[in-house]
């Protein structure tokens, strides 16, 4: 093994420890508020038609579900990405597809951090309306 694989291999490894971490914490966290929105609710407000902006909780709930699905997806997507890779990977375009595959992840992860933000904010917002009403 040449030096120069010996010092990129531990930095590919970081790359996909990486990549998979970010996956389970955005799933970990969506699925997380969405479960807890959903068992805490009818303690915060016993009679849900008297909720404050109640359409806050609810949008909050579709970005939850975004983000779990676009989730699956990019996993999705990564497998088919790594197959193609495996199978190609001798290829004189292997490089430009690679970028593409890549491209395309990094995109849809930056997604799954924008709605996961405003899940949180708008349940936050909700939760912050509902909590100091008389």
């Amino acid at each position: 093994m040449s030096d120069e694989s010996n010092n990129i291999n531990p930095k590919y490894d970081a790359l996909k420890y990486s990549y998979e971490q970010f996956d389970k914490n955005v799933l970990f966290i969506a699925s997380g508020a969405l479960g807890i929105s959903f068992a805490f609710i009818e303690k915060l407000i016993p009679d849900f038609k008297d909720a404050i902006s109640s359409c806050l909780l609810i949008t909050s709930w579709y970005f939850f579900a975004g983000v779990i699905f676009i989730s699956l997806i990019t996993h999705f997507i990564s497998i088919r990405a790594i197959t193609l890779a495996i199978q190609h990977h001798n290829d004189a375009d292997y490089e430009k597809i690679s970028n593409r595959w890549n491209r395309a992840i990094r995109i849809i992860n930056l997604a799954t951090i924008i709605g996961l933000l405003l899940g949180i904010l708008l349940l936050v917002h909700f939760v912050n309306l509902n909590s100091f009403k008389k």
